[in-house]
């Protein structure tokens, strides 16, 4: 009977053992993915400098000679507030960050966020995520990184669930702060986790890392246009309304003035919905309404729900295509545009007034 007993705590000592050795190997690799979100947790290198040549000086007194559309820039530029980040890149790997859920995720991508405001930008929008768990990858990304110069909030993740887990279990391993969110929420998920540390990784985010360490991973633009049964779907459907968890509102509120806080421009950006879906929701201007009442002075918003409306620009109720996001970074570049850094001459052709503030 011992000698049985001591083959199984053998047996399980070395499965333990293997466990967390394999475990941690695979999150040692998965943190080199070029997945968005690993980008939070894997430390930042800056690309270094070009190297001057041997022998070759720079022109004499090339220091000392400030470049003219600096000089201009910096005399018509906008102060930032006393204890901001400089106007030089930040220190992270995202001069922009995006945050929240699947329409953050499909509607801002980084090569059009890029071009229009002249900064590194990075999307942590995440699919299904209330904005409970947009908090906790801001405050993670912050405290390893610095608060980028411009926040881009789409907020609707307010009316999700904000008991709903999304992806964020896998970023638990990397997290204690998430990991802690997991074990208040799903005692059950977190102890298995933690019992067998490979079961962290047993979902379909850990695929889409994998994918991201064989190439680069892409914009997440949708691609295809909204059936014409589903339109006949949201034409039949009953009216709704929408609401939001005080839970939601909370982190909301956490956010923007943490960003302000740090100095970091915020824009509250509501991306469209599909006309028939937004004549369904019986209190649509009114709960916007409320939403843009909730927010402190100095936040812009860009309220962008009726900027697309053409039905071959949408893929379903909530999210526009690629074709549907260029047309509204169309429509909202002249608001956005001046949030980031371009040099002045870069918006020169902009005219008319500024940002619709609060």
């Amino acid at each position: 009977m011992y000698r049985l007993l001591a083959c199984i705590a053998l047996i399980l000592a070395t499965v333990t053992a293997m466990d967390r050795v394999l475990a941690s190997a695979l999150g040692d690799l998965l943190l080199r993915s070029s997945d968005r979100f690993m980008t939070v947790y894997r430390p930042f290198e800056p690309e270094a400098a070009p190297a001057a040549k041997p022998g070759i000086k720079p022109p004499a007194k090339q220091d000392d000679q400030p470049n003219a559309l600096l000089v201009k820039a910096a005399l018509t530029t906008e102060p930032r507030p006393a204890g901001s980040p400089a106007s030089a890149p930040t220190g992270g790997p995202a001069d922009v960050l995006v945050l929240g859920n699947s329409r953050a995720d499909n509607h801002f991508p980084v090569s059009a966020l890029q071009d229009m405001t002249c900064g590194r930008a990075l999307n942590l929008g995440m699919g299904g995520a209330p904005t409970v768990l947009s908090a906790l990858l801001w405050e993670d990304y912050v405290e390893r990184h610095g608060a980028p110069r411009l926040l881009v909030l789409e907020p609707t993740g307010v009316v999700d669930n904000p008991h709903d887990l999304a992806d964020l279990p896998l970023l638990a391993y990397y997290s204690p702060r998430i990991d802690a969110f997991v074990r208040r929420e799903n005692q059950e998920l977190w102890t298995a986790n933690h019992a067998f540390n490979l079961m962290t990784f047993n979902n379909n985010q850990t695929m889409r890392l994998i994918a991201g360490l064989m190439k680069p991973a892409a914009d997440r633009t949708l691609v295809g246009a909204i059936p014409e049964p589903m339109k006949l779907q949201l034409a039949a459907a009953p009216e709704e309304m929408m609401t939001a968890d005080d839970a939601n509102w909370q982190a909301l509120d956490h956010i923007v003035t943490s960003a302000q806080a740090h100095g970091t421009r915020v824009a509250v950006v509501i991306t469209p919905y599909f006309p028939t879906y937004a004549g369904k929701l019986k209190n649509f201007d009114a709960f916007f309404a409320e939403l843009k009442g909730r927010l402190p002075a100095g936040v812009t918003v860009i309220d962008a729900r009726r900027a697309v409306t053409r039905d071959e620009l949408f893929m379903d109720a909530l999210h526009v295509n690629e074709d549907g996001v260029r047309a509204m970074f169309a429509a909202m570049e002249r608001d956005l545009r001046p949030l980031g850094s371009c040099p002045v001459d870069a918006m020169a052709s902009l005219s008319g007034t500024g940002n619709t503030t609060h």
